[in-house]
Formats: structure tokens, C-alpha cells, sequence
């Protein structure tokens, strides 16, 4: 977008806000009428009373109080409206550039850093929070003054006024050749700032990695590296603010000497009244004084119009999710994976012509290499992403014509590394089934092997977690994501390495306490430990993106290469001929 069609989208946005701009707008017509009125008794005053008319004291005192009075209430009034309009507009745009993150398919939201979506609903809304109060008030304000001021002076003498027009163009000529400067250095301070707040992110986040490596110094020098870049960007258009404001203070400082010098000559030839003059030059200085803040303005609204860019660069994000129209009025959790090809990159199959099915109340795991394209497997079933050949069915139907939420509700998957939100452990384990009584959380979490934690906690279910679930071992992150999606009873569970942090003995005891609840859905189990795979009946393995292989564990020991590939170091003969558990 244009900054002219960045400006417009911005009142637009004001615009939601009809009446409390009105209002606005009307108090500072007031206020600018009461001003030029307040002026106009100054001349009234210095033709009165200074020049020997004392009766007329009275009567000028009333008035300058009442005009005072007049004054201070519309500076009260347009003040807290343009202040109101000002949050509310900063709310929309960050609700709505939120929601749009939140709509976006994961892929594209995966392309803004967090810490630069933090920076652009923050630092750059914030900067957006002066717009209202400091660029439309003074625009609005300042150029009716400025209008009622000139009509004023060509009123009282045309011919000085006409003098003070000359002095505008080259203003506003000083404006427009210097305003695209301070913007682009505006945006450029803005996008140093995204990445500042993206390497703090960074860097918070992987405190114990910087520790642990004793990267401290580094860290502290790369942080002060693009610190100081950001500074002297900052610097360098604040020097081009400061030489616009200069420039028009050089301007419009000349122009008013040679105004009060020819008006001077005028009053001494008796051509106007000393109180004419005054009136003028405060007149004047109504004009000059406003298109001076108007300098001002110009660099907080290309500062303002950088900001808004990137904010809108959120909001117009195109890739959103999309679902479909179909419904499934009682899902069974039949999953048909037909010829699907998958790639992140050109060039780099993740996903080659896979063909595999997933049955109700049958168990299935899922083995790869590292890369292998597990975890996509797990993506295209929740449609985090979309297959770019073949297609993906739930009891018949593609899943791209299922409405987004009802999948998801059908379709649960359990990562191997779980959020964790700050906040109560039952709303945790709650999350997404916001309905769900306590009975039921206490049936989930007990089945996850949770109740020991729970036990253990001050106030039990109730007790807050710390952000990101840091007083929390990765084990126990895991077993409250299980509950999490026990609590939620999905027909079709994915489980991608979602007991990896989990010894052998804790895992067993979990899938014993969880075989009646999975006997009951849809499972897929992805997994790279033997002694986790050799529970289920059904294994898939998958080599760079086919399947290689399918059957009991024996079977893929005797006849797949690539299975006995993965797992042959893990392999215990002596177990091998006892007979396997297998669930379902």
C-alpha cells in the first residue's frame, strides 16, 4: 500500500467510531473558534481601553472569561475523545491482527518470528497510539486554526495577509520533499526494532542452551550490535525530523520579521490602527506557529504510517485456513491416506505416494527414520498442512471439505514436546474442552498417569502453573497433554513421541491404564522406541517418505530391512521369543 492509501485506511479506521469523532471533531472547532474569537478581543481591548475607552472594561472582561471557560472545556472534551478513539482503534488492530495470526495456516504463521509478531502488535500498534491524539487532533485543529486565522488577517489587511500566503507553499513544499525521507527512515527503525525484540525473544527462551555453552558473551555482543543498529537508524531520522522542523522555524521566523517591518511602516503612516497590528500579528502567529507543529506532525505521521504498514502486513496475511461444508453426524474414525506426496521444499520429498489406512479400535504404530515424515503424517491428519497430491479421508470424505473445527474436534493430536499455558492445572488439562466438569479432568489425568503430580501439588488441580510450564519436568508436560486429550475424547488420537521422556516402565503403566480408552478410537502411536512399538499388532514404517513395510514386529524384524535397520541395537532376543503384548 501507498502511504496516502495507508493514511485513508487509518481514518477509516477512526471512522468505526462515528460519534465520539463527531464530538471530537466539533470541540475542536470550538476550540479553534474561541481561540481566533479570544484574539479578536485583544484588538478589541488595545483599541478600547488602551486607548482611553475604560467604560468598555467590563464588558471585555465578561467575554474573555466566558471565551476562557469555553476554551478550557473543549480542550477537556477533545482531548479525552481523541484519546478514546485513539485506544480503540489500537485494540481493533491488535485484536485483529491476533486474529488473523490465529486464522493463518500454521506454515505461513510459522514465517513471522515471535518475537517480530510481539514487536508489530506491540511497538508498532504502540506507535500507532500518538495517531489520533497527536496527528489527527493537530491536523484537524491546527489547520482549521490556521484557516481561521488567515480569513481573519485578510479581513483586517489583505495585503500583509497575502504576504503570509507566500510563506505557506514553501512550507508545505518543505513538508512533502522531507516527509518521505523521515518515513522511510521510520519504517527502517521499525524493522531494526522487530528484530531486536525477535533476538531478545530468542534469547529468553534459550537461556539454558546460552548457560549451558557459556554463550553469555556472545549473546550480550549481539544483542548490543543490533542495539546500537537500531539506535543510529533512530538517530539518522530523528536528524532529518530535526532539520524539517529547523528549516521551518528559519522560515517562517523571516517571513514574520518582514511582516511586523512592513506592518510597522503601516501603523506609523496612519494606515492602520495599533490594535489592528497586534490583532494581525497574533493572527498571523496563529498561522505561522500551527504550520510549525505541522512539521512536527509530518514526522510523527510518517513514523505512524511505517508502524501501520507492518501492522497491515499482519492483518491482509492471505493464507488463512479454509475448511469445508461437509458434516460427519457420527464420526467412526476410518482414516484413508491415498497417494499423498508432501514436500516443505522444492526438491525435497518429504511425503512419497503414501497409501495406508487406520481402523476404529486397532491400534497402529508408526516407525521411521529421523526425518522421515512422521511427524507430517500427524500434521496433514489435523491439517496443519495440506498434501500437494493425493488426499486424506475420514470415513469417506476429504478432510479439506470438513469444517476446520470439527475436524479438530474428531482429530486429536499429542505432540512430543506440549504447550504448556501459565495459569491453573485444571485449565490445563481442560484447554479446548472448556465444558468438561471435574470429575471428568480427574478421570483423564488419573488415566495419564498424572494423579502422583496432582497428589504432590499445594492445591492440587488447582495450582498455577508458571509460563510455559518451566516448574515442570518434560515428562510431566507430557502426561498432562495426554490428559489433555483424554479430557477431550477425540474419535481419531495421534500420539507423535508424546511418552518420548517417559522411561519404559512409566510408559507401560500409562498405555495398561489407557488400553480400555484406546480400544474405543482411532490410534496412531509414533514412536522410536522398540519397546513402545512392540505393544500394538500393527506397525507401519516409513523410508524417505514411502512405506517400506507393514505388520507385527516379528514379521518387520524377519522381512523389512529398513525396520530391522531402526530398531536391530534394540532388539533383546530373549524377549523376542516370548510372545508379544499387543493392544487392540
Amino acid at each position: 500500500m501507498t502511504p496516502t492509501q495507508i493514511f485513508a485506511r487509518l481514518v477509516r479506521e477512526c471512522l468505526e467510531y462515528p460519534g465520539r469523532l463527531t464530538a471530537a471533531v466539533l470541540s475542536l472547532v470550538v476550540l479553534s473558534g474561541a481561540q481566533l474569537y479570544l484574539t479578536w478581543l485583544v484588538k478589541r481591548w488595545a483599541d478600547g481601553p488602551l486607548a482611553g475607552d475604560a467604560g468598555s472594561v467590563g464588558a471585555l472582561m465578561t467575554a474573555g472569561m466566558a471565551v476562557t471557560a469555553v476554551m478550557v472545556g473543549a480542550v477537556f472534551v477533545s482531548r479525552y475523545l481523541l484519546n478514546s478513539i485513539n485506544q480503540r482503534m489500537v485494540q481493533r488492530l491488535r485484536d485483529a491482527a491476533l486474529a488473523r495470526v490465529l486464522a493463518l495456516r500454521v506454515p505461513a504463521a510459522q514465517r513471522f518470528h515471535s518475537g517480530e509478531v510481539v514487536s508489530r502488535l506491540m511497538n508498532d500498534a504502540g506507535i500507532l497510539s500518538g495517531f489520533v491524539r497527536d496527528v489527527l487532533k493537530r491536523l484537524l485543529g491546527e489547520g482549521l486554526l490556521i484557516v481561521g486565522a488567515l480569513t481573519m488577517a485578510f479581513y483586517l489587511q489583505w495585503r500583509l495577509a497575502l504576504l503570509t500566503c507566500a510563506v505557506v507553499p514553501l512550507v508545505a513544499l518543505l513538508l512533502g520533499q522531507l516527509g518521505g525521507v523521515i518515513r522511510r527512515r521510520g519504517a527502517r527503525a521499525q524493522a531494526e526494532i522487530g528484530d531486536l525484540s525477535a533476538t531478545l525473544h530468542e534469547q529468553l527462551s534459550g537461556l539454558t542452551t546460552i548457560k549451558g555453552f557459556e554463550g553469555e558473551a556472545f549473546e550480550r555482543a549481539r544483542f548490543a550490535r543490533q542495539n546500537t543498529r537500531y539506535r543510529r537508524v533512530v538517530m539518522r531520522g530523528e536528524w532529518w525530523a530535526s532539520l524539517l522542523v529547523t528549516i521551518v522555524w528559519i522560515v517562517t521566523g523571516v517571513g514574520l520579521w518582514a511582516i511586523l517591518w512592513y506592518g510597522t511602516r503601516q501603523v506609523i503612516g496612519g494606515q492602520i490602527s495599533a490594535g489592528g497590528l497586534v490583532a494581525f500579528c497574533l493572527y498571523l502567529l496563529q498561522t505561522l506557529e500551527p504550520l510549525r507543529r505541522l512539521s512536527d506532525v509530518q514526522g510523527l505521521l510518517q513514523r505512524a504510517l511505517a508502524a501501520a504498514a507492518r501492522v497491515y502486513e499482519i492483518i491482509d496475511c492471505p493464507d488463512i485456513e479454509h475448511g469445508g461444508p461437509a458434516a460427519l453426524t457420527a464420526p467412526r474414525g476410518v482414516v484413508r491416506v491415498e497417494g499423498v506426496h508432501f514436500r516443505y521444499r522444492p526438491h525435497e520429498p518429504v511425503l512419497q505416494d503414501v497409501t495406508l489406512s487406520l481402523e476404529p479400535g486397532e491400534p497402529t504404530a508408526l516407525v521411521a527414520a529421523s526425518g522421515g515424515g512422521k511427524s507430517t503424517l500427524a500434521k496433514l491428519l489435523v491439517r496443519f498442512a495440506d498434501p500437494q497430491a493425493g488426499r486424506v479421508l475420514l470415513d469417506g470424505t476429504e478432510l479439506r471439505t470438513l469444517p476446520l473445527g470439527a475436524l479438530r474436534r474428531i482429530v486429536c493430536v499429542v505432540e512430543q514436546e506440549p504447550f504448556i499455558f501459565s495459569g491453573r492445572m485444571i485449565d490445563n488439562l481442560r484447554y479446548g474442552s472448556w465444558d468438561a466438569t471435574r470429575a471428568c479432568v480427574e478421570e483423564a489425568a488419573a488415566l495419564a498417569g498424572l494423579k502422583p503430580l496432582v497428589d504432590s501439588l499445594p492445591l492440587g488441580l488447582d495450582t498455577g502453573m508458571e509460563e510455559a510450564g518451566r516448574n515442570l519436568s518434560v515428562g510431566q508436560k507430557q502426561r498432562i497433554a495426554l490428559a489433555r486429550a483424554v479430557v477431550r475424547d477425540p474419535t481419531v488420537l495421534v500420539l507423535d513421541e508424546a511418552t518420548s521422556a517417559l522411561d519404559s516402565d512409566t510408559e507401560r503403566q500409562i498405555f495398561d491404564q489407557l488400553e480400555p480408552w484406546l480400544r474405543r478410537r482411532t490410534t496412531l502411536v509414533i514412536a522410536h522406541r522398540l519397546s513402545t512399538v512392540s505393544r500394538f499388532a500393527r506397525v507401519i514404517v516409513l523410508d524417505h517418505g514411502r512405506v517400506a513395510g507393514e505388520g507385527s514386529v516379528a514379521e518387520l524384524l524377519a522381512h523389512c530391512p529398513v525396520f530391522a535397520k531402526l530398531f536391530g541395537d534394540q532388539v533383546d532376543l530373549r524377549r523376542l521369543s516370548q510372545p508379544s503384548v499387543a493392544v487392540g
